[in-house]
């Protein structure tokens, strides 16, 4: 999403530009998006005359990582598919796309690694194009999602074009553009502006018909949801996300406002709910949080609170203790888990000769300290064995990812195979 404030650019930090958002060490390894991330862009046209910010999220594309993919898509106003020239749209492309056309967002399609031998018979061809025409009709685009903006470039290139002939012809030359007409991402830049709106500006007053102007907006009550959570050492609790209405700033007092569930038939007013002072207001500048300067931020910008109240959880609402708004933001409902399977100590016959940390409870302990961020995952204590530990998750994936995490943290555990999660049809009584 976009917005017109203007901000101080930070110095970027020294990382490694081929995997800016991918930094994890298993995204690196795997070639895929884990964990959702956003990074904040300042933007001046090429006529220097105006000045944005450009918030980027990335997000996993895979069912499996359910939970990150539907709460991070609500911060954002439109979409950038990236899809490989040269092999297509692949199947985990299929989940997040439909996510995002059935929110309504509005798409724009970057075919990249144009440059690469086995993309030119593919664009010369019109092959990439129809299969992704082909995929947003089958997953319901309505008629103005279908009219997406395609662009041609190669991010590792650094250039990027609407033109299918210059990309060809770059692709040809050996990836190199020597009429200089792409030679930078201004072109994908232009187009997020152009084509994806503006944060909408959220009213809680009564409504009129009278103009209203930014001052107006500004003073409205403060609120915001938590994409994600954290606890910070030195900061004590976080939380990351997009501001829905008025401004916030250092030292402010904000109260919590618990989410409401699905089967909340009626508004529930959460004046009670614990409060504290903002300690630290920051952006992501690269993969690098810094603070903000000034301290204050407004409604559209995706920033991340310090100084909250020790007990908000992922999807919960931030509002102004002086100032409140009168119920929780509405946030995606979770989607159910779909298997299971038991987390216990290793007791087998090699036990304790790969990790350190091997006791049933310290294994406990770290599945539960998961489902602070990894909301679409349960854990429960096994009724049968209490030494054990019930796991709920969306998918093997998901359930790998977290194994290989606990693994390389030096946790030693066993895991038994993943049983299907089944549920009884009210109409027909069928499993």
């Amino acid at each position: 999403n976009n917005n017109n404030n203007n901000n101080n650019s930070a110095d970027d930090a020294e990382v490694d530009l081929n995997r800016l958002m991918d930094s994890g060490d298993l995204e690196k390894e795997r070639g895929i998006t884990i964990t959702s991330k956003v990074t904040r862009l300042d933007y001046t046209t090429n006529d220097g005359k105006e000045d944005y910010i450009i918030n980027v999220v990335d997000t996993p594309g895979h069912a499996d990582f359910a939970g990150e993919v539907d709460r991070i898509l609500g911060t954002v106003d439109g979409v950038v598919l990236v899809v490989d020239a040269g092999e297509g749209p692949k199947s985990q492309t299929k989940y997040v796309l439909s996510c995002a056309l059935n929110l309504g967002l509005k798409p724009i399609v970057v075919l990249n690694k144009a440059d690469r031998e086995e993309s030119l018979g593919r664009l010369e061809g019109g092959e990439t194009e129809l299969e992704l025409m082909d995929l947003f009709e089958a997953l319901g685009a309505d008629d103005n999602q279908m009219e997406y903006r395609t662009l041609y470039g190669s991010a590792r290139g650094g250039w990027i074009t609407e033109d299918v002939d210059v990309a060809l012809k770059i692709a040809s030359d050996g990836g190199v553009d020597k009429d200089g007409v792409s030679s930078n991402m201004s072109g994908l830049l232009n187009a997020i502006l152009e084509e994806i709106p503006e944060p909408p500006l959220h009213w809680y007053g009564e409504s009129s018909d009278d103009e209203k102007n930014l001052s107006d907006y500004v003073d409205q009550p403060f609120s915001m949801t938590a994409t994600t959570v954290g606890m910070d050492p030195y900061l004590g609790r976080t939380c990351t996300g997009r501001i829905y209405s008025g401004q916030i700033k250092i030292g402010e007092a904000v109260t919590l406002l618990k989410r409401q569930s699905g089967s909340d038939s009626e508004a529930v007013n959460n004046s009670n709910g614990p409060s504290s002072s903002v300690t630290g207001l920051f952006a992501n500048r690269g993969v690098s949080r810094v603070s903000l300067e000034p301290a204050v931020a407004y409604a559209g910008d995706i920033v991340t609170l310090a100084g909250i109240p020790e007990t908000m959880k992922v999807g919960d609402t931030l509002t102004s203790t002086d100032n409140q708004v009168p119920n929780a933001i509405d946030t995606p409902p979770l989607a159910p888990p779909t298997l299971s399977c038991l987390f216990g100590a290793n007791n087998g016959p090699l036990a304790g000769r790969e990790g350190t940390i091997v006791a049933s409870s310290r294994v406990r302990a770290r599945l539960i300290n998961e489902t602070d961020n990894n909301v679409t995952l349960t854990v429960e204590l096994c009724e049968a064995d209490a030494e054990k530990t019930v796991v709920f998750g969306r998918g093997e994936l998901q359930i790998g990812i977290l194994v290989e995490q606990m693994r390389r943290e030096g946790y030693e555990m066993i895991i038994t195979p993943p049983q299907i999660i089944t549920s009884t049809c009210p109409t027909t009584g069928q499993k």
